[in-house]
């Protein structure tokens, strides 16, 4: 489910919202979407709202199984001790919200930092999980996962894995059989139904950062499993390793996995197995902090 407000926003970007969700009330839009069009629906506000202000409160993996997006609103969404709750900010705090600069993220403001001090400052999340999948081939729409592995690290020590097979609905391709090693036979003397490993997954994730490299392919992926499975969207915070060493190595070639393993000299024995590919995408993204 996805609520969306708006105030003195163009009618143009009404026009656009009622074309996937219903407007219950006068700049307000309730409706049922997939994850990937609420956040396209939301960048559109976002692009075109100008000085209007907008709202989105939408279902979500979490406790309250809600979360929140604000744009141009002095209220901000807080995480109030495990809890997401709207702020309504003092005198003082609005005063302050005023003297920013609108339309600067938290991650543009970094980056200006970083521009203007010549040095990263991204630092190792205390705790992440860095998860890596496998697929039937690149179409979202017609191909499926058949492999998920993870990897849980708190305090820079790893301290759990998670690994799965999942069964498929048609036979495997002999191109991805080359590929990943992973056979049809071998999918059904191992593997689990979907939403059985997708479920298995989730809750080993939890609400932890993830990370992953093409880290949109893998999310999207999971979304997708979830939807089917009716689960609630996979809406964890990311980190994608391929955005990290866009920004640490300009120079290189391309940005696949196996070419900055090879880059960096990163050894994977089995590239295209999820398990394998976690453990490099996991040491790749601490050389690439340290760079």
């Amino acid at each position: 489910m996805v609520v969306i407000t708006l105030e003195k926003c163009p009618l143009a970007l009404r026009g656009d919202l009622t074309k996937w969700l219903q407007e219950v009330s006068l700049g307000v839009y309730v409706g049922q979407v997939s994850a990937r069009v609420r956040d396209k629906l939301w960048q559109r506000v976002c692009e075109e709202s100008k000085n209007g202000r907008a709202t989105m409160v939408y279902s979500a993996r979490n406790e309250q199984h809600l979360n929140f997006r604000v744009h141009n609103t002095s209220w901000e969404p807080i995480n109030y001790d495990g809890l997401k709750l709207m702020m309504r900010p003092t005198p003082t705090r609005a005063k302050a919200l005023v003297r920013k600069h609108i339309g600067w993220s938290k991650m543009s403001q970094c980056s200006k930092t970083r521009r203007k001090y010549g040095k990263s400052i991204f630092v190792e999340p205390e705790q992440y999980v860095v998860f890596d999948i496998e697929t039937t081939g690149l179409n979202i729409d017609k191909d499926q996962i058949i492999e998920i592995a993870a990897i849980r690290v708190v305090k820079g020590a790893i301290e759990e894995r998670f690994h799965t097979l999942i069964t498929t609905k048609k036979p495997l391709s002999k191109k991805i059989v080359e590929l990943t090693g992973i056979s049809d036979e071998l999918l059904i003397s191992s593997g689990a139904p979907l939403c059985e490993a997708i479920k298995s997954f989730l809750e080993f994730v939890s609400l932890d950062i993830v990370i992953a490299h093409n880290a949109r392919f893998d999310s999207e992926f999971i979304q997708v499993a979830c939807e089917e499975c009716d689960f609630d969207d996979f809406s964890n915070e990311v980190i994608d390793t391929i955005d990290l060493a866009k920004k640490k190595l300009p120079a290189a070639t391309n940005y696949r996995l196996e070419t900055l393993a090879d880059l960096l000299n990163l050894d994977n024995k089995h590239p295209h197995r999820a398990e394998f590919d976690c453990e490099v995408t996991l040491r790749l993204f601490r050389k690439l902090i340290k760079i």
